[in-house]
Parts: structure tokens; C-alpha cells; sequence
């Protein structure tokens, strides 16, 4: 992610920011499977500085700072303003929580300075993945640990098979071939082979898994709208037309029962010895 002047990406997380804690986004595959990486986290004693990369409203944020020992720094970054404004007011209280404004690719903190560094279904959407692996080396500690949950390349592949015939022909191949591109989705080979570049192979490894989220036409639509919608660049007057086969798509994966989405996760972990 760069600024929120340049990717639709940023532009559409802070469009959307005061819609982004709605019950229904909370209650959807990804409310569960954050709810899921949140709980695996464990803040340790002794880290004196913790980073929330993409930290949006700063949900996680302020709940491990509410909770964390006395003389812990948090900070949060987000290159989303409306995201950041919605962090900043939820941490108020929390004087030990800090809100910036950065990326993957553009951390505004001193080289070796973060003791635990974790982001949840953010690294996904950074434009450029070696910079942002090599800021993520730049700013840990010697000894800092990390864990970064992010989405694979066979997420959400019931819905790719369903839709993306409609996508093609209402957008052309190559409107949706650079849309597809702005999120990055790594198998965990590659995964390794670009995190392990500039992090030991001896502290760095990877857990996969897939999990598959059963919801209502009206729960999954209610994030594909904010998901898809950030890079399916439809002409207008195609866009109506292009929902309702996109509806009748995803509805018929449900076969009469609710309608399954798969999420494909991959979850690095850097630890020390």
C-alpha cells in the first residue's frame, strides 16, 4: 500500500471506514477468522514495543493494550486517514497507543526499534512485497518476533469459479487481469522463498490452512461488496446487470443451504531460538 491518493485500495478502506465494525462485516468469514488470529497471539512480558501493521480501527490494537503491562508502547499503522481517525478516537483512553500513518512498504519508525511486529489480513494488499519483507527486517530488533496472517492464493476459490466468467465479460481480460493483480496472493512456496530471502530459514515458518465459511447471500455479500469491490473496475452502466448474475452465481453455491466460501490462509511466524 502507498498513500490513499494513489491506491483504490487505501481510497476504498477509508470510503468505507465508518461501515468497516458493522455487525455484519464482524459476523463474516473474515470478522470469525481475525477473531481466530487475534485469540492465537500471545504479547510476552518483555516486549517493550509492539506494532500493529494495517491496523485499521485498531480493534486488535486496543484490545491487547487495554490488557498489556505497564510501560508497553503500541503502535498501529494504516495508510487509510479514516481508518487511522477511527483508531485514534477508539485508543483515547490508551496513552500508551500511538496511531501513523504508514505501509508495509513505508514504516515511520527508527531501524530495530519494534520487539513484536503482527498484522491480520493486511499483507496482502501491499504493492510491493520484497520492500515491504525488507521493512518488516528493517524496523524488528534483533530479537523481535512477528506474526502476519494474510490470505493465499487459493482463497475464496468457490467464488473465483463461479464468478469470474461474469467478471470477463462484463470488464474485458485485461481490466480484470489488472484488477486481480492489486492483491497479492502467494502459495506457501512462494511465500517462503521471499520471506526466508531476508529472514533465517532457522526463525521463519509458515502454517497454512484452509477453512471454509458457510453464510447467507446477504452475509457474504455484505463483505464482497467492500472486497471485490475495491478492484472490479466495471463500467457503470454495466455494474446493475453485473450484481445480479454475481448474486445468482454466489447463491447457487449454496444449492438451497447456505453458501460456502473457502479461506485460504497463510500465517508467518518469526521466532528466536
Amino acid at each position: 500500500m502507498t498513500t490513499a491518493t494513489t491506491n483504490p485500495i487505501v481510497e476504498t478502506y477509508s470510503r468505507l471506514a465508518h461501515e468497516y465494525d458493522d455487525d455484519l462485516n464482524v459476523r463474516s468469514c473474515w470478522g470469525i477468522a481475525s477473531n481466530k488470529a487475534i485469540a492465537s497471539i500471545v504479547i510476552k512480558g518483555h516486549y517493550a514495543v509492539v506494532l500493529d501493521i494495517g491496523c485499521g480501527t485498531a480493534r486488535a490494537l486496543a484490545q491487547f493494550a487495554s490488557t498489556g503491562c505497564p510501560g508497553m508502547q503500541w503502535i498501529g499503522i494504516d495508510p487509510a486517514e479514516n481508518m487511522r481517525k477511527l483508531a485514534v478516537d477508539r485508543t483515547r483512553s490508551l496513552s500508551a497507543v500511538r496511531i501513523l500513518d504508514g505501509s508495509f512498504e513505508n514504516i515511520p519508525l527508527a531501524a530495530r526499534s519494534v520487539d513484536y511486529l503482527f498484522s491480520i489480513f493486511a499483507f496482502h494488499w501491499t504493492t510491493n512485497l520484497e520492500e515491504s519483507v525488507q521493512e518488516l527486517r528493517r524496523v524488528l530488533k534483533p530479537s523481535g518476533e512477528m506474526d502476519l496472517f494474510f490470505i493465499g492464493r487459493n482463497n475464496g476459490r468457490e467464488f473465483i469459479r463461479a464468478t469470474s466468467p461474469i467478471f470477463l465479460r462484463h470488464m474485458g481480460p485485461a481490466l480484470l487481469l489488472q484488477s486481480a493483480g492489486m492483491r497479492k496472493q502467494l502459495t506457501k512456496d512462494a511465500a517462503w522463498c521471499l520471506f526466508t530471502r531476508v529472514f533465517s530459514p532457522n526463525e521463519i515458518s509458515i502454517e497454512e490452512s484452509y477453512e471454509t465459511y458457510y453464510d447467507t447471500l446477504e452475509g457474504h455479500w455484505a463483505w464482497w461488496v467492500r472486497i471485490e469491490g475495491h478492484f472490479m473496475k466495471i463500467p457503470a452502466e454495466k455494474k446493475k446487470a453485473c450484481d445480479q448474475e454475481v448474486k445468482s452465481a454466489i447463491s447457487r453455491l449454496g444449492q438451497g443451504k447456505d453458501i460456502p466460501y473457502t479461506l485460504h490462509q497463510l500465517h508467518i511466524r518469526l521466532r528466536h531460538a
